[in-house]
């Protein structure tokens, strides 16, 4: 079959219009026209293959990874930086239209990253002798000889490591950096715990504060973004002057202590307890006294007696509970972190119908090479959006 590709959805394929069918076809360009075949249908979806590109777009490059295509940690490498970046704000701007039933008017302000050595962490899969990356819908490892994401400290650790891990029969292996040191974890599906590296954590100085975090902690994905994340986040605080903030699912305090040093009191929500530890001993590194922590699941949606609120939940994005309660309470601002366009799409659908408006919208592209982005926004109280 032959046909046009006319955008690029979530997920990272094309979309090709086949008759009454929509067909999804990974390894494409938006405006190229191709040939491919119908694969059949998954999770209710066409799903094509990609035969020849008759026409390709100028903006189709050599994909620099030897393993693209069959590892399945990037799927845009085929594409410019510039197209891979218009292709995402097109895939936000398509969500918040269909899901949330409003968009943007012009493309959101983006905030780029380099496109190699920015990931703060590796989570490398062994198997069968094997360590590397699965590979696209499967759990076959794919055993990479190197990975352009990874700044080269851990690429070099994984290398010099990769036999002694692969020994294992099945797990995860983690590998924390900042970019000089890092931390590494080597964790197997029987329980089986141990240290690739003399530190168990590393360091991280944003601002005027050290946030100390391990392989077992969630982190934000990219380096180079962690600096303009907080500095998004401390805009909003200094525009706002909130007396009182909650940080939910607030990891180990990322922006739990830039909050802190601009409120009289913080909330601090977490369920996970390897973060909970982290976030305790990153408050008292820091000497904050004035957080309150909660160990608790923010999604059954306890109410929060708090100006500003900051969210910044897994994919699944946040429940109606959630949003219900942030609604009752008196927040005036929500500061929403998302990592996936449709659940925060969604959200916002849920904010808007409990009187929120969307004031401020970015995109920050953490994951280059891949159809994976953060979202920044400000949601505020339709009546205080124009004071």
């Amino acid at each position: 079959m032959i046909g046009s590709v006319l955008a690029i959805a979530k997920g990272g394929a094309g979309i090709v219009r086949d008759g009454e069918r929509t067909v999804f076809v990974p390894g494409v360009v938006a405006g190229e026209t191709v040939e491919y075949s119908v694969a059949g249908r998954l999770r209710s979806a066409w799903q094509g293959r990609l035969l020849r590109v008759l026409e390709p777009s100028p903006e189709r490059v050599p994909p620099p990874c030897p393993h693209y295509g069959d590892c399945g940690g990037c799927n845009l490498q085929h594409m410019s930086l510039a197209e891979q970046q218009r292709s995402k704000a097109a895939i936000l701007t398509d969500n918040l239209r269909r899901i949330a039933g409003s968009a943007p008017q012009a493309p959101p302000p983006l905030l780029a990253s380099p496109a190699e050595r920015c990931r703060s962490k590796a989570e490398f899969q062994v198997a069968g002798g094997a360590a590397g990356f699965f590979a696209r819908e499967s759990h076959r490892v794919v055993e990479v000889a190197g990975c352009l994401l990874l700044p080269r400290v851990s690429e070099e650790h994984f290398l010099r490591l990769r036999p002694r891990a692969a020994a294992l029969d099945r797990g995860q292996w983690r590998v924390l950096s900042d970019g000089c040191a890092l931390a590494s974890l080597l964790e197997g599906n029987d329980g089986r715990r141990e240290w690739l590296s003399p530190e168990r954590s590393v360091s991280f100085a944003i601002g005027p504060h050290e946030w100390r975090v391990g392989p077992e902690n969630f982190v934000q994905a990219n380096l180079f973004q962690l600096a303009p994340m907080v500095a998004l986040l401390t805009g909003v605080v200094e525009r706002e002057r909130p007396g009182t903030a909650a940080d939910l699912f607030c990891g180990a305090g990322f922006f739990t202590l830039p909050l802190a040093a601009r409120c009289d009191r913080v909330t601090a929500l977490e369920s996970d307890p390897a973060n909970l530890a982290s976030l305790r001993a990153n408050l008292e590194r820091n000497r904050i006294a004035h957080v309150r922590v909660l160990a608790t699941d923010a999604l059954r949606g306890a109410p929060l007696e708090a100006e500003l609120a900051v969210v910044d939940p897994p994919r699944g994005g946040l429940s109606g509970r959630l949003v219900s309660a942030l609604a009752a309470g008196p927040a005036r601002t929500v500061v929403y972190f998302s990592c996936d366009s449709a659940t925060f799409a969604r959200d916002l659908r849920l904010f808007q119908a409990r009187g929120f408006v969307l004031e401020e919208l970015k995109l920050i592209d953490n994951f280059p090479h891949s159809d994976h982005f953060e979202i920044f926004s400000v949601l505020k109280r339709a009546e205080l959006s124009d004071q």
